[in-house]
């Protein structure tokens, strides 16, 4: 369905076949080209386009609003995607239950005809953990499930402020765990299994690693994750500058804009955190994994770390990268330039989230 799509599909192929890889010690460094401007330190035109479109709907909502609005964030009908599958999707809703206390539904996407000994992922959403629900992510599971051959799990965990932390948390070790206690039925191979998350959902992805005392965890993929979610004024570990994010002079105020939209966030306390509600520290592994022991990370599986050059989630899921690779944990980091916090929500709009599904599609086929 190639009409879907805004761009030209070789955009996509354009992306893999300029992508180069480095090493730095043991870490894999991959660097995912713009397309279609060799230039560096620039925005992606598609990027820059969205950027800019984002920028006044947010000033809009802004002075509508009077403030950031909850339900705005909940709301977000320019996430909804188009279905670029081809083939055949079941997809189905399951209620599972979470101990004896509550119950949530599970979507579940797989290809018409699974084959046997299918890998499974296990994928949580993003959304500031106030935010994101199935209908911004199905199709993109839809055609994962389609590229990869897997069984795909996206479940509707609890949000914050209704449910802190640890609710999403909780939810997501029991789709877990309800996925391998029924894999036989449902088809897929138990020793085969990815989790992975974009942004919140990086962050909750790598807290079902920390709890996962089985080890029953194959792969991990983060996604532009939260790695640090403690505030800004009290970084310790790593430094953080906008020097960090070089930028030509005409696309520095969008460029930064994006940057700035997740910093600000950043700069709360654990009681003032809509997720945290002062429930734990900011520097909890299980919100913030880059504060996790040498011991906790040396448990991780093979894992990729993908960010966006103009994100400020970027420097701290790379240091977290290069502290996974010094306890031992194969690691690769991959940095897609150009490009800003939450750019896979724009499948079909933008070809490096395509090219993203492919990757994660491509690990996940590729699960010994």
């Amino acid at each position: 369905m190639e009409q879907l799509r805004t761009y030209d599909p070789a955009l996509v192929e354009a992306i893999g076949a300029k992508s180069t890889s480095t090493c730095e010690g043991a870490l894999i460094c991959t660097v995912k080209p713009i397309p279609d401007d060799d230039r560096d330190h620039v925005l992606d035109p598609r990027v820059r386009a969205t950027a800019a479109a984002k920028a006044a709907m947010f000033s809009q909502r802004a002075h509508k609003r009077g403030g950031m609005s909850l339900s705005d964030e909940r709301y977000r009908p320019d996430k909804v995607t188009p279905d670029l599958t081809i083939l055949p999707i079941e997809q189905w809703e399951q209620i599972i239950p979470v101990g004896e206390t509550h119950r949530i539904p599970v979507h579940f996407y797989r290809p018409e005809t699974l084959a046997p000994q299918a890998p499974f992922l296990l994928y949580l959403h993003g959304g500031g953990f106030t935010a994101g629900d199935e209908r911004i992510y199905r199709n993109r599971m839809r055609f994962i499930a389609e590229q990869s051959g897997a069984l795909v799990a996206f479940p509707e965990y609890r949000l914050a402020p209704e449910a802190p932390f640890p609710a999403a948390i909780d939810d997501a070790c029991a789709t877990l765990d309800w996925a391998l206690d029924h894999a036989s039925e449902l088809g897929f191979d138990p020793a085969r299994v990815m989790v992975a998350g974009d942004s919140a959902g990086g962050s909750l992805s790598c807290a079902v690693v920390l709890k996962d005392a089985e080890k029953r965890i194959a792969s991990c993929y983060l996604v532009f994750p939260g790695c640090d979610m403690s505030n800004l004024d009290e970084l310790e570990a790593y430094p953080w500058s906008y020097d960090d994010y070089p930028v030509i002079d005409e696309d520095r105020e969008l460029a930064y804009g994006r940057i700035a939209r997740i910093e600000r966030s950043c700069h709360i306390s654990a009681q003032d955190s809509l997720y945290v509600q002062g429930k734990t520290s900011l520097k909890d592994p299980l919100v913030s994994v880059a504060y996790a022991s040498d011991e906790q990370l040396a448990a991780f599986p093979p894992t990729v770390v993908a960010v966006s050059e103009y994100d400020y989630l970027r420097i701290g899921a790379e240091y977290f990268a290069h502290r996974l690779t010094a306890a031992g944990v194969p690691t690769e980091l991959v940095t897609y330039k150009g490009c800003d916090h939450g750019f896979f929500d724009l499948f079909g709009s933008e070809p490096q989230s395509e090219e993203l599904a492919l990757a994660i599609s491509q690990k996940l086929r590729h699960l010994a």
